[in-house]
């Protein structure tokens, strides 16, 4: 019978979780310092991940759904987790130091050194074996999504498979009701809302103590907007998705009169200490937390902040109730982003995966992990200890702290997240953020060039976005005007601007041509 031991340990920013499954006669280190996944096709496949968490804290050592997917697929795990804050750096530095495990989960797939990287021949060309895995090929084959993450016409990621449309607001319903308005519809009932929650007393303890919206700095890649919601109002005020084309030319996000006016509208938010003043310097888990503890009722997010936040609000506060809205009326109609149809995706380097096998082994895993029964235990957990049938044979969620800390952080690592599935027994909130997900489709705003591979934006990407970001966030906080704003512009133009927009503009044509 195996035993499972486990090690838990934090060095610097990474939180290490260590996973050895051995049998009762064998060494407790049996796993650790595995190199290469076992070849042998009846022995446990063994190899080691990096993935990262967003959760306050990394999956437990003795998590019960990592018992179950290693008894599952016959393996046995080393994951190194990584908080989300802190992953792009450890990737950099992983790849520049060849410190490679066998598993790496890719989360900024356009960074100039991920795409040098795969131009290397650092990674295996995952794209011609897809077809051979029944669930990978199901989930994982979406061309417009494979031609997101594709590079050169190749592709190497084993992308995490998200819906299109998965934006939108979470908010204090409880401190809607508390202030008397409605749910907000429009622009302009959104800043009410957000107003009132900040000098309305909303949790009514006669303080003038709360913020309407907590934000997060948003920075570091190469397609960070400064702030995590920006993209989110600027969608409302009818900005397109990073870039449009424009009478044939390929024109950034940032040069629209939609732009402009969401840099206003959050200048205002911060002018009238609507926001947190500190935004610049916030985490999102710190802006969570923020959220959680009663400081701020509202925060731009994913639709399924409802389920997951909406259980760690509840350990906060029992009282509290949240809720979603995704459709806000602008000036051009409704509008929300399209994400890229995919979070992250895993790739294999050639340095730790050394055969066709036992990168076939490690497809396999994946695909493992997606088919029924284990969507199954995504959506639900473990029966008896997260979930319970009831005499109808239906399924419902019995013990939601459980659920929130042994199921919902682990959802980083299979290659889809079951978003657009229905469930009976998950309950109205849960139903209702999967049909907005759905219904949103219809309204996303696309990025016409995220499947385009621009040199300048592989060499320059990541400089010349910054210097945006940068000065988006100095316009909101009034260090920068309009003027100075538009300089920002040109500086980015004169540095490799102007170049990527010609880039973009021919890839663009050429690809239109096909």
């Amino acid at each position: 019978m195996k035993q499972l031991h486990y090690k838990v340990f934090l060095t610097g920013f990474a939180a290490i979780v260590t996973a050895s499954s051995l049998s009762a006669c064998g060494s407790s280190n049996q796993a650790e310092g595995a190199k290469t996944p076992s070849a042998t096709p009846s022995g446990p496949l063994t190899f080691t991940m990096m993935n990262s968490y967003t959760s306050t804290e990394p999956p437990k050592a003795d998590n019960p759904i990592i018992k179950r997917i290693e008894e599952y697929t016959n393996s046995k795990i080393t994951t190194t987790w990584v908080p989300a804050s802190a992953y792009n750096d450890k990737v950099n530095v992983s790849i520049a130091s060849s410190d490679l495990p066998q598993v790496l989960m890719i989360a900024d797939t356009k960074s100039s050194s991920i795409i040098n990287a795969e131009r290397s021949g650092m990674f295996w060309e995952i794209g011609p074996y897809l077809k051979e895995f029944p669930n990978l090929s199901k989930y994982n084959t979406n061309q417009q999504v494979l031609n997101n993450i594709s590079v050169d016409g190749k592709v190497y990621g084993l992308y995490r498979a998200r819906a299109l449309a998965r934006q939108g607001i979470a908010f204090r319903q409880d401190w809607l009701d508390q202030v008397g308005l409605q749910q907000p519809k429009t622009i302009d009932d959104l800043y009410k809302v957000i107003r009132a929650f900040a000098l309305n007393d909303p949790d009514h303890n006669g303080k003038n103590d709360t913020f309407g919206l907590v934000e997060a700095e948003d920075s570091g890649g190469a397609s960070s907007m400064g702030l995590t919601g920006f993209q989110n109002i600027a969608a409302y005020f009818g900005a397109p998705n990073q870039w449009e084309i424009k009478d044939g030319k390929a024109v950034p996000m940032f040069m629209t009169n939609a732009n402009m006016e969401a840099m206003k509208f959050y200048k205002k938010l911060y002018d009238e200490k609507l926001i947190n003043l500190d935004f610049a310097a916030t985490k999102v888990s710190k802006q969570q937390e923020q959220f959680y503890q009663g400081k701020a009722g509202m925060l731009f997010t994913t639709l399924d902040f409802v389920i997951t936040g909406g259980n760690e609000l509840k350990k906060a506060n029992p009282a509290a109730k949240i809720d979603i809205v995704s459709r806000i009326q602008g000036p051009t109609g409704e509008h929300v982003f399209a994400t890229t149809g995919y979070n992250g995706m895993f790739v294999f380097p050639k340095a730790t995966v050394k055969s066709e096998a036992e990168l076939k082994r490690l497809l396999g895993f994946f695909d493992k992990i997606v088919d029924d029964t284990m969507m199954y235990t995504w959506t639900w957990g473990i029966e008896g200890v997260h979930f319970t049938k009831g005499a109808d044979g239906e399924p419902a969620i019995s013990n939601q702290t459980a659920y929130a800390n042994e199921v919902s952080p682990l959802k980083q690592l299979p290659t889809y997240d079951g978003s657009l599935m229905i469930w009976k027994g998950k309950g109205e909130a849960d139903n209702k953020f999967r049909t907005m997900l759905k219904n949103n489709e219809a309204i996303a705003v696309s990025n016409p060039v995220e499947p385009l591979i621009s040199q300048t934006a592989v060499d320059k990407g990541t400089e010349l976005n910054k210097i945006i970001a940068d000065a988006r966030v100095k316009f909101i906080m009034g260090t920068l005007d309009e003027a100075g704003f538009n300089k920002e512009v040109e500086k980015w133009r004169s540095q490799g601007g102007d170049q990527l927009m010609k880039e973009y503009t021919e890839l663009y044509a050429k690809q239109a041509k096909k």
